[in-house]
């Protein structure tokens, strides 16, 4: 147990690490490329500022780049929104494990105001030293954002952090940690029967749906860049880039790699999504402008597509599957309900429901803005996936919810043995020999000690 001295100074201390981990994946591989390949009319300023300006996109921050001439064309100012989801997923861990650490302390809000503390003056350093004529950043939001998303991560971390997370037997009693767990059971009872029985088995289905378009498409991306690596070698070779130059931008489509699996989970929807205004790549076929020649963009498969729409099975699948293997999590549903239809229903709409939900989160965290005109506009839309996906997933799922949330019969064989009971009490009119038989039934299985 950590007093609140230490407690401060620890979280802080992690705190600068995790800034120097963030900021430096970046900006260490553009300083090799800029020693290596030094230009006497580029100082090192420059590759810092890139690597801050990724950072801060990282943190949800848009970067503003004025009206200039880029690669000899002249382009209108715009401004690049969209997030690099690996870089983030990264700095939330580093938050998130740091406050799974800060859960050791009796008190936690010394850790959460360290964090903050350190992790906002360093936002603030680097939104004021990332600024030139070339790029610059929002100056309230690189402020207040990061610190905001990465503040939010340590609190959940310490908050929900459980012994088996740290390899202890028990954490010590936190009063925030008590007061939120309170908080959560009140809110929780309050809700009411229906949501309490159908909201845990919804979430885990719905949530199961979900991760499973986001793993298909994983690995449909891999096969496409593994069948297609010959276009993937000539992308590289086009680019004419140096070793290094080769390195930085595989690790720059890296941090990209979270947001073009969701772009091809929008696909399997088949919704699809868009590389620019006006283009469309979806499983009845691909309609795409002038793009930007990088390598990631060969997994993106090109024309007619025969069989496309054989691509909406995937959700279909993942419904069915998510839907039965939660019967288990279902037994008070089968427990309220009495009317099988009305549990399908109660559990089929919820599943949807909650998949829909977490498409539309997913959507406006991976869609943005990467370039001027058309390109202000790259990613899944929002609404039209998250109905597609709606649609499919509560159709399946209240057929599979047949049998997941159907109401559990009574016993059969004591209704049996009722019967019999009766029947023979009737043709023996024997009242003793009839409860002879009833008794051991409605027993509660406590039997006299034998003497």
């Amino acid at each position: 147990m950590f007093s609140r001295r230490t407690t401060f100074i620890t979280a802080a201390l992690e705190t600068a690490l995790a800034v120097a981990i963030g900021l430096g994946l970046m900006l260490v591989p553009l300083t090799l490329l800029w020693a290596v390949e030094n230009n006497s009319t580029v100082d090192w300023m420059a590759a810092y500022r890139a690597s801050a300006d990724i950072w801060l996109a990282a943190h949800g921050v848009h970067i503003t780049v004025p009206a200039q001439t880029i690669a000899s064309v002249a382009a209108p100012d715009f401004v690049i929104s969209i997030i690099p989801l690996g870089l983030t997923a990264l700095i939330i861990g580093l938050a998130y494990r740091i406050g799974q650490r800060l859960a050791t302390s009796s008190s936690l809000w010394p850790g959460w105001l360290a964090a903050a503390v350190v992790y906002g003056a360093f936002s603030l350093l680097v939104t004021t030293t990332a600024k030139s004529q070339l790029a610059f950043p929002n100056e309230v939001a690189g402020t207040f954002l990061p610190p905001l998303v990465f503040v939010a991560a340590v609190m959940v971390g310490s908050l929900f952090a459980k012994p088996a997370d740290l390899g202890v037997a028990n954490l010590p009693v936190a009063v925030e940690r008590e007061k939120l767990r309170a908080w959560l059971n009140k809110r929780w009872e309050s809700l009411g029967w229906w949501v309490n029985v159908v909201l845990p088995p919804a979430l885990r289905a719905g949530t199961g749906i979900v991760v499973s378009l986001l793993g298909v498409s994983a690995l449909a991306i891999a096969l496409q860049l593994a069948f297609h690596w010959i276009d993937v070698i000539r992308l590289y070779e086009g680019m004419q880039l140096t070793l290094f130059g080769a390195i930085l931008l595989t690790l720059g489509q890296i941090a990209f790699l979270p947001n073009f699996v969701m772009f091809g989970a929008d696909w399997f929807t088949g919704a699809g999504f868009s590389i620019g205004t006006g283009s469309l790549v979806s499983p009845m076929g691909t309609q795409l402008g002038p793009m930007p020649a990088l390598p990631i963009f060969a997994a993106i498969p090109t024309g007619q597509l025969t069989f496309g729409l054989v691509a909406i099975a995937v959700p279909i699948v993942a419904s069915i599957v998510a839907t039965i293997q939660i019967r288990s999590h279902a037994s008070e549903m089968r427990f309220e309900f009495a009317n099988p239809i009305s549990a399908a229903l109660s559990l089929g709409i919820p599943v949807g429901l909650v998949a829909a939900l977490e498409f539309v989160v997913l959507n406006l965290l991976t869609r943005g803005a990467i370039g001027p005109s058309r390109f202000a506009d790259v990613g899944g839309n929002p609404l039209i996936t998250s109905l597609a996906l709606f649609a499919e997933v509560t159709l399946v799922s209240t057929v599979a919810a047949f049998y997941t949330a159907s109401p559990d019969a009574p016993d059969a064989h004591l209704i049996e043995r009722a019967k019999t009971t009766v029947t023979k009490f009737v043709r023996t009119d024997s009242a003793t020999e009839a409860m002879a038989e009833i008794e051991p039934s409605a027993s509660s299985g406590f039997e006299p000690e034998a003497k």
